[in-house]
């Protein structure tokens, strides 16, 4: 077989494997839910302003890995949703594109002047060619994912970074109690919070080198530090205090960041 008609084939695998993963994606989320998520955004992520100001942390590092001379955006976002992060690189001068399989929410974003693609993730990244993105970032988009769809995002992203490219994964923190007991459920397409060490585990198998944990945005309102209970001595009220401290008032998420060889 000659490679024009190697590639055709491809194609028509590829298409065929896009309409599978929608048609199952269809039959797993509710339509009337999917009518009503972007409201289901604003009423529990928090207001653009706010996501955007804890996104702020990520663009140190997205910065240093984008080359300067690249042609094209180098940078893609799976699951833009409302667009925070892509409108905050593209203040910062960085090139990037956004995929969602989410149309409705593809052209509201368009509408804002943002590269976004209409497309599965999945589907996406298998149509990319080896080496052609500096950084791929996904935000809270792995608690959405079964195991196999985990392990095939991370070897998409292995094959589609450049050498030395960046992987950004954030994702709700199932040590905060509060969290992975009750808030991560809020949401009804959540499947299963995912552990760090799982994640971390996960990337290392995957290829990934350099991989780090982050762990952000605690609530910040909330002091037990000066905790004092009847009967109890000074050392292990304290003690109580930080355990109490870290599990209901903790980091709510966490962010793996991870690169490819180089």
């Amino acid at each position: 077989m000659n490679a024009p008609d190697e590639l055709a084939l491809l194609r028509a695998e590829l298409a065929e494997l896009r309409d599978e993963v929608r048609a199952l994606r269809a039959r797993e989320l509710s339509p009337r839910f999917a009518a009503i998520y972007p409201a289901f955004e604003d009423r529990f992520r928090g207001t653009e302003a706010d996501v955007r100001e804890r996104l702020a942390v990520y663009l140190p590092e997205v910065r240093s890995c984008v080359r300067p001379d690249a042609a094209g955006p180098r940078v893609l976002d799976l699951g833009p949703g409302r667009g925070e992060w892509l409108a905050l690189l593209a203040d910062a001068g960085v090139p990037a594109r956004g995929v969602d399989d989410n149309r409705a929410m593809v052209e509201h974003l368009r509408g804002r002047g943002l590269d976004v693609a209409a497309d599965d993730a999945a589907c996406h990244l298998a149509a990319l060619p080896d080496g052609a993105l500096d950084v791929i970032t996904a935000f809270h988009v792995v608690e959405h994912l079964d195991l196999e769809s985990t392990l095939g995002l991370l070897a998409h992203a292995a094959r589609v970074l450049r050498p030395g490219g960046l992987l950004v994964l954030e994702t709700p923190h199932p040590a905060n109690l509060v969290m992975g007991a009750c808030n991560f459920y809020l949401d009804p397409t959540h499947r299963s919070p995912v552990p760090p060490a799982r994640l971390e585990f996960l990337a290392a198998a995957s290829g990934f080198t350099d991989v780090r944990l982050w762990e952000l945005h605690p609530k910040e309102d909330v002091d037990l530090a000066g905790l004092r209970l009847t009967g109890v001595g000074a050392q292990d009220t304290a003690l109580l205090a930080a355990a109490l401290q870290k599990g209901l008032f903790g980091p709510q998420d966490y962010a793996l960041l991870a690169r490819t060889p180089e």
